[in-house]
């Protein structure tokens, strides 16, 4: 009871006039019979009652007129017509003609043009235009059926408020809160204070308030929000998301990041603002895409770029702009970088452009694979072997079994395939004119021991999903050459 007052005053305190009305007096227009009651106070009407205050007419079998009062009390039949597009019934109802407020009970039902309010008890104040029900209604409009345990109605402005345990129900959606606001003019409803909303798309979106456009099925979600695709296993988590369900797209920005759970490891990505393009009318394959500071974990990758593009129909990966790559020992750059997935796993990395592999030597130095492109292979989470295709230079350290430093080797060609063994070089094939050198360390200067272009970015490396949130406001890249 306490919830219902302070609903009901915050509601009247949104109306914004309260002013004093010139008393006037109901009519009694028609009844086939009168009778003067025992105590004189009342007369009773009886068999096709018809009355009338001010423009609102009651229609009713029975009625007792209280004429000091200005009030009356009306049985069997009741219906009110209050303008063109306003009727309301039930079996019982009591008006106060001073106070212009009427209680109905039993068997409630209010129309306004195509929406239809039925409840046991409403009561309904010509002054403010409010109707009201304190317990447990059900309002449909259209296909949508619209059910909660308290609720207001201003028919001025063709408003609906409902509260506590709401369920909004249609073919294409559904709606769990306990407060709704619904404008049956501009159909659109709005929830706050926390929501679930279903579709038809396979969605689930919850936030702590959402605003939702039912003729053009646009959805805006503020605060906490996540929107979650059971079909294809993904979500989305931010502050402020917006789903256009005719077009297949979600987006979630503010604290965003995405997190797709199929089979296998998830993949956790943050980024400025995240999409998703799901199956609809007009989109026709599942993509999920970061833009601006991308970063991104799972077990057996991580990165960062400005430009993620994930399509989960041939499970690839495009990272775009500043692209920097980590898997297992080894970092993997280059202007554009392309990851194929198999079977759950990573099956090959493209590289295009300024391509470069490092990875760090066993005991000093790095280990660095550079060329125009590159496609690498990987088995069981690890670079098996790399195809390196334009301009091929490699700087490798070749150790004994038991880690004494052979050399440093450097080799050059046109092309070369690198096959990996224990996350390190095993053997080099060379196609083309090639140049290889073999140092002894000592011979090898250490800016000669980094090819041009080299940068370790080991420090920007997510090392679980809760880093993807870090250094998203720096500066990409800007991780200094080191010599270890």
């Amino acid at each position: 009871m306490k919830h219902w007052l302070l609903v009901l005053l915050c509601s009247l305190s949104l109306i914004g006039w309260s002013q004093e009305r010139e008393r006037t007096l109901i009519h009694i227009e028609h009844a086939n019979q009168f009778h003067k009651t025992a105590s004189s106070e009342a007369v009773r009407l009886l068999g096709n009652v018809h009355i009338r205050h001010d423009s609102t007419h009651f229609y009713c079998d029975s009625a007792y007129y209280y004429e000091k009062r200005n009030s009356f009390d009306a049985f069997q039949n009741v219906h009110i017509k209050i303008n063109d597009s306003i009727d309301m019934y039930s079996r019982t109802m009591s008006y106060d003609g001073d106070r212009r407020f009427a209680e109905f009970f039993d068997e409630v039902r209010m129309k306004d043009d195509s929406t239809l309010l039925e409840t046991e008890y409403m009561t309904y104040d010509r002054n403010l235009h409010l109707a009201s029900y304190p317990n447990h209604g059900v309002t449909t409009r259209g296909d949508k059926r619209l059910v909660s345990e308290i609720g207001f109605y201003r028919d001025d402005m063709k408003e609906f408020r409902f509260f506590k345990k709401v369920v909004v129900t249609s073919p294409k959606y559904q709606m769990f809160t306990d407060t709704l606001y619904y404008n049956t003019r501009m159909d659109m409803m709005w929830f706050q204070g926390g929501g679930l909303m279903k579709n038809e798309n396979n969605q689930e979106i919850v936030a702590d308030s959402m605003l939702y456009d039912c003729e053009k099925h646009f959805s805006k979600a503020l605060k906490n929000i996540q929107i979650t695709d059971t079909a294809y296993k993904v979500i989305l988590r931010g502050d402020y998301g917006e789903i256009w369900e005719k077009q297949g797209l979600s987006l979630a920005t503010d604290s965003a990041y995405a997190v797709y759970y199929d089979q296998g490891d998830s993949l956790y990505i943050a980024a400025d603002t995240m999409f998703y393009h799901f199956k609809s009318e007009l989109n026709k394959e599942e993509l999920v895409i970061g833009r601006r500071h991308v970063r991104f974990f799972r077990e057996d990758m991580q990165g960062q770029c400005d430009t993620m593009i994930y399509n989960m129909a041939d499970s690839t990966i495009r990272m775009r702009t500043d692209p920097v790559l980590w898997t297992d020992q080894s970092q993997l750059t280059g202007d554009f970088i392309d990851i194929k997935a198999a079977h759950q796993s990573i099956d090959s990395i493209i590289q295009r452009g300024n391509a470069f592999i490092i990875s760090e030597d066993s005991i000093e130095g790095y280990n660095q694979i550079k060329g125009n492109d590159m496609v690498s292979k990987l088995l069981d989470g690890s670079l098996h072997h790399v195809n390196v295709n334009g301009d091929a230079i490699t700087i490798t350290w070749l150790r004994e079994d038991d880690g004494a430093l052979i050399g440093i080797n450097k080799s050059t060609s046109p092309k070369m395939l690198i096959l990996m063994e224990d996350q390190s070089i095993s053997r080099i094939k060379h196609y083309g004119a090639t140049e290889e050198t073999l140092y002894p360390e000592k011979d090898l200067k250490d800016n000669d021991r980094l090819l041009e272009g080299f940068l370790w970015r080991e420090e920007e490396r997510p090392k679980s999903k809760e880093e993807i949130f870090l250094m998203r406001n720096a500066e990409f890249g800007t991780a200094k050459p080191s010599t270890k």
